[in-house]
């Protein structure tokens, strides 16, 4: 007979994966309607311009109550690395937050379209401070099994994306440095720079679950975590050249990848919460 201590960690796990498969299939009904919701725009142009800004503080704020949700499972005194690592995590998804929730209150209270620069690129950007912490922190609980071939997988990783990215898309903002405002041209290469050192970090840490001998269902959280980095990376490139040449507007399609990168970072720190 089984025991009844295996029965219950048997029980445990199948409702782990059962509420795995929930949230995995309520981020792709999101991510499939807001797909089909940008692709037909066309026929609702009004309806999309008050849409999408009212939008992507409600996708920012369920990656913020995700990194919450964790905060609270992992919180255990303010010394504690685990707590400090949440705590930024949580940290750093609000201060995104707050920048989405001000971009929209700059389009749809104060009637500014594009409101960059603006304070909401104040909190986006301080926003990567807590989160370069948390990763860094976070990275350093497996030091002993980081390798120095680890970094240099990594580094090789972040070099090909940068590689794949920055020629089409940075060279042009580059190009054109003479004809912007110094406080733009650094803003637009802040982004992907910032985005970038989190990469780093992030795919370090996946090499650690994915690599070495640390074994972890957490790899997981890890993974979908590294895919949201690098559609920031892509997201904010691609913001910065069109809004130089004057081809973006609210609701163009690259909004999508923000809106992706939150629900993966939603999806990972839930996950990681419910795998330990």
């Amino acid at each position: 007979m089984v025991s009844r201590p295996r029965q219950e960690a048997d029980s445990s796990l199948r409702t782990v994966k059962q509420s795995h498969r929930i949230a995995y299939l309520t981020c792709l009904i999101i991510a499939l309607g807001l797909t089909a919701l940008y692709t037909f725009q066309g026929f609702y142009p009004d309806f999309m311009y008050t849409f999408t800004n009212i939008l992507s503080p409600v996708i920012a704020a369920m990656a913020v109550l995700s990194s919450f949700f964790a905060l609270r499972r992992y919180w255990d005194n303010i010394g504690s690395r685990l707590s400090k690592i949440w705590l930024c995590f949580t940290l750093g998804m609000l201060l995104w937050f707050l920048g989405e929730f001000g971009w929209a209150v700059y389009t749809l209270v104060l009637n500014v379209e594009i409101p960059y620069p603006s304070i909401a690129d104040v909190f986006w950007l301080s926003g990567y401070l807590p989160l370069f912490i948390a990763l860094l922190l976070y990275v350093q609980l497996f030091q002993p099994a980081i390798s120095s071939k680890m970094f240099l997988g990594s580094g090789v990783i972040v070099a090909g994306v940068s590689a794949a990215t920055f020629p089409p898309l940075i060279m042009p903002i580059l190009a054109n440095a003479s004809q912007q405002d110094l406080l733009i041209l650094g803003i637009n290469l802040a982004y992907p720079f910032l985005d970038l050192a989190l990469f780093l970090e992030a795919i370090i840490g996946l090499l650690v679950f994915t690599v070495t001998r640390v074994k972890s269902s957490v790899g997981v959280a890890w993974r979908f975590m590294n895919v949201a980095i690098l559609l920031n990376v892509v997201a904010d490139i691609t913001f910065s050249y069109t809004n130089m040449d004057g081809t973006y507007y609210n609701g163009h399609p690259l909004e999508l990848l923000f809106h992706f990168g939150y629900l993966l970072f939603a999806l990972a720190f839930y996950v990681h919460a419910r795998e330990l």
